[in-house]
């Protein structure tokens, strides 16, 4: 009987448009996260890192513009039980240069909030300033 209970959570998880299961542990130091659960531009984020009561989302900026640029990216997770975190970042005043990459990675907590199995990964926003 609980088996049938967990299979049937399981599919409503699945079910859910837009949700990227979580990978529980820690992120593998590896240079290719995968492929990315969204993008935007030059903005691409990949698939989320559970840890404990936070979840990590890897973010990869590629500058495929001539020139140098700085990047301004929110992104927003949303699961089930009212988890909604919103995280900016900045490339900060230098910017990225033609044809380098930014990688980094946001995490996202909401306290009192269970941390979703399958959130909703997207990208709200993603602007460039172009520096001359």
């Amino acid at each position: 009987m609980e088996q049938d209970e967990v299979s049937r959570e399981r599919a409503e998880r699945e079910a859910v448009p837009g949700a990227v299961p979580v990978t529980p542990g820690v992120a593998q130091d590896s240079e290719d996260p995968g492929d990315p659960v969204a993008k935007q531009g030059d903005v691409a984020v990949f698939a989320p890192v559970r840890s404990g009561d936070e979840i990590t989302v890897p973010v990869n900026i590629t500058n495929t513009s001539g020139k140098r640029t700085v990047y301004r990216v929110e992104v927003r997770a949303t699961g089930p039980g009212g988890f909604d975190v919103t995280q900016s970042m900045e490339t900060g005043t230098v910017g990225v240069y033609p044809g380098a990459s930014w990688p980094t990675e946001l995490t996202f907590t909401d306290p009192g909030k269970p941390v979703p199995d399958n959130p909703r990964i997207t990208i709200v926003r993603a602007s460039t300033e172009v520096i001359d």
